[in-house]
């Protein structure tokens, strides 16, 4: 059962939205790493952004998940 919020989101779109944005993000850093080791790229700042924003799109899901397992189990804890 997947309940919506105010802005019409279930928490599963949301959850997919957040893992769609670590496989772009991370498919960006890969590649501009590849650029780099072909020396095809001459702006070095672009690069470091895109891998930090890789990164924090990681973070964020990893926190995504980790809160959700946490409501979860506090949920299954609870006596009726």
């Amino acid at each position: 059962t997947s309940k919506t919020n105010d802005d019409g989101a279930s928490f599963t779109d949301v959850f997919k939205q957040a893992f769609q944005n670590v496989q772009d993000t991370q498919k960006v850093a890969q590649e501009d790493s590849v650029k780099v080791a072909l020396g095809q790229v001459d702006d070095l700042h672009t690069v470091e952004i895109n891998t930090q924003k890789a990164k924090l799109a990681v973070d964020v899901f990893v926190t995504m998940k980790n809160t959700a397992l946490d409501a979860y189990n506090e949920v299954m804890r609870m006596s009726i």
